[in-house]
């Protein structure tokens, strides 16, 4: 995983399968392991299915619980993260938006980039609540299934069900049309996600943060807060214990390294910080993600 979360990288987007699938259960990622549930943006579309429990999506402007036997489309680009009980076992499919069309000069690229581009369909909840959505869970259930068993031509099944995803939701879903460009409160909030992901280590103040946003300290707050509902100094704690966690699973560095490492000065704030975000104190994590191996 990338060590700049806020805008995260697809790990086969080099590929010429660029296809990325992520599985978390039971509090763990079983595909790749990506510690908490910062708010992050990337250049895939995403589809997500919930085997058991519930999750919840939340973007700059949506909050959406999505249960058992349910799903979720995500545009490119947009603003979100996933957050889930430890009951709860989940899917991600990825796959890179403008990579995901049909010959150069095909006029069907252009409907597919109307649902993908993450413009006029931000974010879709799958229920069973209509025939296209029961399709679509159907669809969905089908990748999950390719996980489990690789079918022959596995490359063309899973193109083949993106697509019939991705026309489903361009015939049924919500899709706002000319919609305008995001407004001043999630400009203003994503440029501060650029900021943190960049400066998260050093010592930052509301000044740096309404100057990395372009606007007043007040502005700055008041942005974030409508869309993320927490403080940039919140949330820049939440991020820093990301990055610590990112240590502590994929290297032996000291612990007090660490700390000063992802902006914690002080290592006992440091160690207090760390178990009421994961329940267990950072020595505790590390051995518990090591036997977990």
């Amino acid at each position: 995983m990338s060590g700049e979360y806020i805008e995260a990288e697809n790990p086969n987007a080099a590929e010429a399968f660029p296809y990325c699938v992520r599985e978390t259960a039971y509090g763990r990622t079983l595909s790749f392991d990506p510690a908490f549930h910062v708010m992050h943006w990337h250049d895939d579309v995403q589809f997500l299915y919930v085997a058991e429990g519930t999750i919840e999506v939340q973007t700059l402007e949506d909050l959406v619980t999505i249960r058992q036997g349910e799903g979720c489309f995500l545009g490119k680009d947009v603003v979100h993260c996933v957050r889930s009980t430890k009951t709860a076992h989940y899917y991600n499919f990825l796959y890179p938006a403008d990579r995901l069309r049909l010959a150069p000069d095909s006029p069907a690229n252009d409907d597919i980039a109307l649902v993908t581009s993450g413009t006029a369909l931000p974010l879709c909840p799958l229920t069973a609540a209509t025939d296209w959505e029961r399709r679509a869970l159907a669809l969905l259930q089908e990748l999950v299934s390719f996980t489990k068993e690789t079918p022959d031509a596995f490359p063309c099944h899973v193109l083949v069900r993106l697509l019939a995803l991705v026309l489903l939701l361009r015939t049924h879903a919500p899709l706002e049309h000319g919609k305008a460009a995001e407004d001043s409160n999630a400009i203003r909030t994503k440029q501060i996600l650029r900021y943190i992901a960049a400066h998260y280590a050093e010592d930052i103040t509301l000044e740096d943060f309404a100057q990395s946003a372009h606007c007043s300290k007040s502005a700055c707050l008041r942005a974030f807060h409508a869309s993320l509902n927490t403080t940039p100094y919140k949330y820049l704690i939440e991020y820093r214990l990301e990055q610590a966690a990112l240590l502590l699973r994929q290297t032996q560095t000291p612990i007090g390294e660490i700390a000063e490492a992802v902006g914690f000065h002080q290592f006992s704030l440091f160690g207090k910080s760390f178990k009421r975000m994961t329940g267990q104190t950072p020595k505790e994590y590390r051995k518990a993600q090591a036997l977990a191996i």
